[in-house]
């Protein structure tokens, strides 16, 4: 009995300390990489719910009908999928709140990773009630719109904790993307070509929102309302900032030739050249075949790949171009002054 009552400390600090750990590492890295994962999860689910016509599975939020916070057998397999897609919202939940705890007790020497644990965590009240909004107005294009624009911006900011997790608690990752590397003009241009990159594929995500908005896949075999934009002239628009974007992610890789910019930055500007490629073979594919629903949930995973990638650009080239020993992260300084 003694030495079962004596045991319990010692488990719950072993567990504190696994959980709660002091400083940055591997526990870290594994929950901001959970994080990114169950966001883009998160998006293929979602768009599984509408492919399938799985939208108003649920009739009503946040029960799934008056009756039942749960589907019901009578509700079949729309039902199924739609409840299945609310309980990753718990997945959700669960990977924030390991995460905020991952953090917690390196607040102090890195408040940037508490300030994106708690943008995630957040973030999922709001997709939340978005989520609510979007049935209780009967699958609204618009407010589905924006369902899926606080995901890719979710996927974004996972992607930046990831990236700074790594250089939080690997000193190599830390010494390879350390500050004052990209100066002068040359910090300039990779400055402006980041914030080119974000803003286009913003606009990129957005108005491919308003194509599927336009659609045939409405997310239920119901009345359903849909944009009245020709499906013709939304899908240009969608092409035209997407072949900006490509335009300026190769002008990127010139630059970086020239102006000698570190492979930490060139590594993800060309994975990024290679996404928005196969991302446009599938669009066209899709466009030119009546929009199968595989092709659809690939350009959707796409989509999200898509948004990971940018946001481990601008967060690179700003970490890179800013000042020597500047402690952009929060602990960046020190984490490069260790790998030194």
């Amino acid at each position: 009995m003694t030495t079962s009552t004596a045991s319990t400390p010692t488990l719950l600090s072993a567990l504190r300390a696994r959980l709660m750990p002091e400083r940055p590492g591997a526990w870290l890295r594994a929950t901001a990489w959970a994080s990114l994962l169950a966001n883009a999860l998160l998006v293929l689910t979602g768009g599984l719910v509408r492919l399938t016509g799985s939208g108003l599975g649920c009739p009503t939020w946040p029960r799934c009908t008056e009756e039942s916070w749960t589907s019901t057998r009578e509700m079949g397999v729309h039902g199924a999928i739609e409840f299945g897609n609310r309980l990753l919202t718990f997945l959700l939940v669960a990977v924030a709140v390991l995460t905020f705890l991952a953090v917690w007790r390196s607040r102090r020497s890195h408040p940037g990773l508490l300030s994106l644990a708690l943008v995630l965590a957040g973030g999922i009240v709001v997709q939340a009630v978005v989520g609510g909004i979007t049935v209780r107005t009967g699958l609204n294009p618009w407010v589905v719109g924006v369902h899926f624009m606080l995901s890719a911006v979710m996927i974004a900011v996972a992607a930046v904790l990831v990236g700074r997790a790594r250089r939080a608690s690997l000193p190599q990752v830390a010494a390879e993307q350390r500050t004052g590397q990209v100066g002068g003009p040359a910090g300039w241009w990779l400055r402006g070509t980041a914030l080119a990159v974000g803003g286009l594929a913003f606009v990129v995500v957005y108005v491919g929102t308003l194509v599927t908005g336009t659609g045939p896949h409405a997310g239920d075999a119901g009345e359903v309302a849909r944009h009245t934009f020709d499906a013709y002239v939304v899908t240009r628009l969608h092409t035209l900032p997407a072949y900006l974007l490509l335009g300026v992610t190769v002008l990127g890789l010139v630059q970086a030739a020239r102006q000698g910019w570190p492979a930490t930055v060139r590594r993800p500007l060309a994975l990024l050249g290679g996404v928005l490629v196969v991302q446009g073979v599938i669009g066209y594919y899709q466009f030119f075949t009546g929009l199968p629903v595989v092709a659809v949930a690939l350009h959707l995973v796409g989509a999200a790949v898509l948004v990971a990638v940018v946001g481990t650009v601008v967060d690179r080239a700003f970490v890179v171009s800013a000042p020597a020993g500047e402690g952009i992260d929060g602990g960046a300084r020190a984490g490069a002054t260790t790998a030194v």
